[in-house]
């Protein structure tokens, strides 16, 4: 009498089933396409579209000061902003399609838009 627990057979398809969420998770979580633009918005202005094409950095005037904002080719960032908590600039590098960063002080948004669309949200 064998008392073995799994057969060659069931092992391959644990194996493969395995595989299968493994590819799923890297395709559902890679970063989606690169980034094109970043998008400036502040209360009672009209958008402000900035390819991220090249290196640069702008001053973005608002009611507590000025925002610097820093680009590279493929990604943006909030460099400095008034206010105490430095919630912009905790935001880090925008290199992915819908990161957002927030200047509350400066009523200032910072959006970047690429090429794909990634995940819009994620349910539990």
């Amino acid at each position: 009498m064998n008392h073995r627990l799994l057969r060659w057979g069931d092992t391959l398809i644990g194996a493969l089933a395995a595989g299968v969420v493994v590819a799923a998770f890297v395709f559902a979580y890679s970063p989606s396409g690169e980034a094109r633009v970043l998008i400036i918005s502040q209360a009672g202005a009209t958008p402000q579209h900035e390819p991220l094409d090249r290196a640069r950095v702008l001053e973005i005037h608002g009611p507590a000061g000025i925002t610097h904002i820093e680009i590279e080719p493929g990604r943006a960032r909030c460099a400095d902003s008034p206010g105490r908590q430095n919630i912009c600039e905790a935001s880090g590098w925008l290199q992915a399609h819908g990161e957002v960063a927030v200047s509350l002080p400066n009523r200032l948004t910072l959006q970047v838009l690429g090429t794909e669309p990634g995940f819009d949200s994620m349910h539990y």
